[in-house]
């Protein structure tokens, strides 16, 4: 006999798998929607992008028919707004592979930054177009030192707000490249991961080359498929001048296989000896630790270092520190821990681990990307905040601590632009300013303000000027600067809204300069409290705009600037008086001036008279007055102040207290509704003398002389 309980949870399982298989189904149909980066343009990827350097060469790999003929190339640049055809390049097919390879030649006349690739051919009669975004970065020379920004653990489409935010940094600070070791989606099927990547990093607002590999979450799900679709090859070497990126796949097993390192080994054999050679993986090899000494010879003593992974695989972690150790690997970067690791290995092999940018964060741990300095002889600077050394834990730069913008506008429309930053790290940054402004005057006529940089340099874009420079800005700083040929004597225009919030104000303030910017928006605020007293006056100086960098956009340059800023409100507070004031960055000044009823005044009646007499004269909040006393006063505490004693009619009269059974002539009254109070005093009667006959004074003076005369005579 079956039993129907089993046969219930049979269905239910049934039903669990078919759902699980639709939705995947689902996500796979939803992904194949969208660009694939690896087809039909194998390289250069956004993922894995061609770094060159003006009349260097870079390769290009194409699928296309051995009969494609009539190949065209083009680079072009949204953030400058240019574009570059490719006049001499060299091409073959491969049979075995279906794949063209060509060279192109880079133009001598390029500016140099992160270029989008476009190729075209002719097969069949038939014309075909494809489209590589930020794919190719043109250096202008070999660098002798490497900027490199590395983040990890996105975990797309959960970390997409945070990916897009350090971008919008990192585009400031421009380091050389950018790089993310692993878990770059948090699984290989969910569509809109995918979407991220696409609209995010691939495809988005990134002016730095990035670099991406693969972590054991971007296995998740499919295998690494969609990855590999996406962003490209699951480990590759990329070269550039005397530095070389090794990257390899650690997958879900958390450690790189044999076969790989390997492949590793073979790329390294063709590196001459004096080059950089940096590792990128996902998984850790060590996990603990600060400065190790030891050798891949004896792995066993290092087994306690080294991340558990890797631990469980010692024969692996060998060959892997081998090739540290033979090849004088100076730099490996990790992830996956979800925490910074800092080891130096023999005193000269450096092993970064990043916390996420994304990802789940551990008790003390912030989303960051690290800073690291290496250069052509292989010396490695990690760059910290506060002051502290790498192993001290957290030292990398957390994201959304600094903000920038352009205004009015910085696409080279304008004989005007400037940049306000707000450097909240803990940390100096020496970023790269980008000014874009119209070329129809001579680049003469345009003057900086407050100052020049002390160097700068100029590219005619043909109608546009771009204009660059570096500047240092210490920690916790602003810094601002203008560009511009224009003479303004216009003030900005400034539009506020003041709405009452839970526990206070909040100021809703719109800003626009069509001429320079605005450069800042103060407030100063005094409050009136009900008792009729007023506070000194507060300021801000500078009140920082909303800034826009999500996973659904991200903006450099803002016309109009918008603020808010929410006031707390103490208690007792009537109304408040403010003055909100913009400022254009030639130093232009608006105001906006008004006063908020906080608190709707309340009257209430308060009568105080007193009894027997009247006309007693007494003090309230500083002035005199006289019972019977009767007025519409506000709300609030009001101190009373009665004599203690009086005296009229030549009658004294003494205080005894109040109607309300108050005992003392000073009180404070809290008028919060009519009230009316009476004073009472008591007279004060006189002591009564007793009232003696004339009669009874003569009778006792005749006694008493009676007596004396009684005494003389007995003592004759």
């Amino acid at each position: 006999m079956s039993n129907p309980t089993i046969k219930v949870n049979n269905r239910f399982c049934i039903f669990i798998v078919a759902t699980i298989f639709f939705i995947n189904l689902f996500s796979f149909f939803a992904v194949s929607q969208r660009t694939i980066a690896t087809d039909p343009i194998k390289y250069p990827l956004p993922s894995l992008p061609a770094l060159c350097v003006l009349n260097g060469l870079f390769k290009v790999v194409v699928k296309a028919p051995s009969s494609a003929t009539n190949w065209a190339f083009t680079i072009y640049s949204n953030t400058y707004g240019l574009k570059y055809d490719i006049s001499y390049f060299v091409g073959s097919y491969n049979s075995s592979s279906g794949l063209w390879s060509f060279y192109l030649k880079v133009p001598s006349n390029i500016i140099p930054g992160l270029y989008s690739l476009k190729l075209s051919y002719t097969s069949g009669g038939i014309n075909y177009s494809y489209k590589q975004p930020n794919s190719v970065y043109v250096f202008e020379d070999y660098p002798k030192n490497l900027l490199i920004a590395h983040l990890s653990d996105t975990h797309l489409p959960y970390g997409a707000d945070v990916i897009a935010r350090a971008i919008y940094e990192l585009n400031l600070i421009k380091p050389s490249i950018l790089i993310i070791t692993g878990d770059f989606v948090d699984i290989g099927v969910i569509a809109s991961a995918w979407d991220y990547a696409w609209s995010i990093v691939f495809n988005g607002s990134s002016k730095i080359p990035i670099l991406v590999l693969p972590g054991n979450h971007d296995h998740s799900g499919d295998d690494a498929a969609n990855y590999q679709k996406y962003c490209g090859p699951l480990y590759y070497n990329l070269s550039f001048g005397k530095f070389h990126f090794i990257a390899m796949d650690t997958r879900e097993l958390g450690y790189v296989d044999i076969d790989q390192l390997k492949w590793a080994e073979s790329v390294l054999k063709n590196i001459n000896v004096d080059d950089v050679k940096i590792f990128l993986i996902h998984h850790p090899i060590f996990g603990t630790g600060f400065s190790i000494t030891g050798s891949w010879q004896n792995i066993n003593a290092l087994v306690n270092y080294l991340y558990y992974t890797w631990a469980s695989n010692t024969p692996i972690a060998a060959e892997f520190l081998r090739l540290v150790e033979q090849y004088n690997v100076r730099l490996v970067l990790a992830g996956h821990i979800h925490r910074e690791q800092f080891n130096i290995y023999n005193g000269k092999h450096i092993f970064e681990t990043i916390s996420p940018a994304g990802g789940s964060l551990p008790v003390g741990v912030y989303w960051s990307f690290r800073l690291i300095n290496v250069s052509d002889s292989g010396d490695v600077n990690i760059l910290t905040i506060g002051g502290k050394t790498p192993q001290d834990s957290p030292s990398a730069y957390p994201i959304g601590m600094l903000s920038y913008y352009y205004t009015p506008r910085n696409d080279g429309s304008t004989r005007a632009s400037s940049i306000k930053i707000y450097n909240n790290l803990e940390a100096s940054i020496n970023p790269l300013i980008e000014f874009i402004v119209n070329g129809s005057i001579p680049f003469n006529k345009y003057n900086f303000y407050p100052y020049p940089p002390s160097n700068y340099r100029v590219f005619d874009l043909g109608g546009r000027y771009l204009v660059q420079f570096r500047v240092n800005i210490p920690a916790k700083t602003s810094y601002y600067i203008t560009l511009t040929s224009i003479n303004d004597t216009i003030p900005p225009k400034i539009y506020a809204n003041v709405v009452k919030g839970d526990g206070g104000l909040i100021f809703y303030v719109n800003a626009t300069d069509d001429s320079v910017g605005i450069k800042c928006v103060g407030l100063k605020y005094q409050f009136t409290f009900s008792n009729g007293s007023k506070s000194v006056w507060y300021s801000i100086d500078d009140i920082p705009p909303k800034i826009i960098a999500d996973k659904t956009l991200t903006l450099y340059s803002y016309d109009l600037l918008k603020y808010e800023y929410k006031l707390s409100i103490p208690s007792n507070v009537l109304n408040i008086t403010y003055s909100i004031i913009a400022e254009d960055f030639i130093g232009n000044i608006n105001y906006v001036n008004g006063t908020f009823a906080y608190i709707t005044p309340k009257y209430y009646t308060l009568t105080i008279d007193s009894s027997p007499i009247s006309g007693i004269q007494f003090t309230m909040a500083g002035s005199s007055y006289t019972t019977k006393f009767s007025s519409s006063l506000l709300s609030g505490n009001y101190t009373v102040n009665f004599p203690s004693e009086v005296v009229v009619g030549g009658v004294k009269y003494v205080f005894s207290g109040w109607s309300d059974g108050f005992t003392g002539s000073t009180r404070t009254i809290l008028l919060n509704s009519d009230l009316t109070l009476t004073v009472y005093y008591k007279a004060e009667t006189p002591t009564q003398m007793v009232s003696i006959p004339s009669w009874i004074y003569i009778v006792i003076s005749i006694i008493v002389i009676v007596a004396i005369i009684m005494i003389i005579l007995r003592f004759r």
